[in-house]
């Protein structure tokens, strides 16, 4: 899957893992699920994908000790989720 929010989501999730890994670990598996969108081809397996983020999300609730990058990569994921929703 390829859009330009999965894109952005990819870039961004390794390095706000590495910043925020310590006190939020769920971004592991946000980093994992974001990659495996990013190199998806199988569009069977999508909608279960995010169905994992939203949950390991909270639905994209930004918390409040994080960067602009943590709040940019969960808003990538979320437009990218409804965008596919919508497709």
């Amino acid at each position: 899957m390829t859009n330009r929010h999965i894109e952005k989501a990819a870039q961004l999730a390794p390095i706000v893992e590495r910043v925020h890994g310590g006190h939020h670990p769920e971004l592991t598996r946000v980093r994992e699920i974001t990659q495996a969108l990013h190199q998806s081809d199988n569009t069977a397996n999508i909608p279960e994908l995010f169905q994992e983020l939203r949950t390991v999300t909270d639905n994209y609730a930004i918390p409040n000790d994080v960067c602009e990058a943590f709040g940019a990569m969960y808003q990538a994921l979320e437009r990218s989720d409804k965008q596919q929703a919508a497709a």
